[in-house]
């Protein structure tokens, strides 16, 4: 088996816009002769993040501060009669401080660390609340990595999923966070790495779309800055 280097190495080629042809076979009509035109500049990431995560189904917002995004989610929580709330237990959410209003509102807040039976807490939360690591712009897809306090599970098994994030974090294209890793080489990379693209979308059973079969099918993200 290849290394991660070399593996992100054969990543970064593929993703190359217009730079890579899987196979041999010959061409169609709609393969483009001079190869994929080069995409126009994004002069505007969040904003261009935010659309894209709305076209795919899901919901952006960008605010100016820690008490807006708290206020925000906070809401939305309540919005959707919420009575259990997974959350990562990481500093920044921590800086975030929904744990208090919510309780206060009624709805239970269970915190990685301090779970036991982590995937039976996560499958009978209503919301999970994470951070991010990177987001994407081009695509409005969210790059998670796993660590401690960091379980896959609050991203994955609650119907409606949050996660807040700051803006400095915004990166324009996949090639650009495929090459964050690499930097770093085989050494620096995380246990885990998702790219996760909006509500959770099957379309394999009898061609009928279904939002939500394997993973949350509300999904709200919140730029901080």
């Amino acid at each position: 088996m290849a290394d991660r280097a070399e593996f992100l190495q054969k990543v970064r080629h593929r993703t190359r816009r217009g730079r890579y042809k899987p196979t041999h076979a010959p061409d169609v009509a709609w393969t483009p002769k001079d190869g994929f035109p080069e995409s126009p500049p994004i002069e505007d990431p969040p904003a261009r993040f935010i659309e894209e995560l709305g076209a795919l189904g899901g919901h952006g917002l960008r605010v100016g501060s820690l008490k807006e995004a708290r206020d925000h989610v906070v809401s939305l929580i309540r919005e959707r009669d919420a009575k259990l709330l997974v959350r990562w237990d990481v500093p920044e959410l921590e800086a975030l401080g929904v744990d208090g209003p919510l309780e206060e509102a009624g709805v239970e807040v269970a915190i990685w660390r301090d779970l036991e039976d982590f995937r039976g807490v996560a499958g009978r939360a209503d919301v999970g609340l994470s951070t991010a690591a990177w987001a994407i712009a081009e695509t409005g897809t969210l790059v998670l990595e796993g660590g401690p306090g960091m379980g896959r599970s609050v991203t994955l098994l609650p119907p409606t999923y949050v996660a807040v994030m700051p803006v400095e974090k915004m990166l324009r294209t996949v090639p650009e966070a495929v090459e964050k890793y690499a930097e770093g080489g085989a050494a620096g990379l995380p246990a885990n790495v998702c790219f996760h693209t909006g509500p959770s979308r099957s379309g394999d059973i009898e061609m009928s779309l279904f939002i939500g079969m394997h993973g949350p099918g509300d999904v709200h993200v919140v730029l901080v800055g």
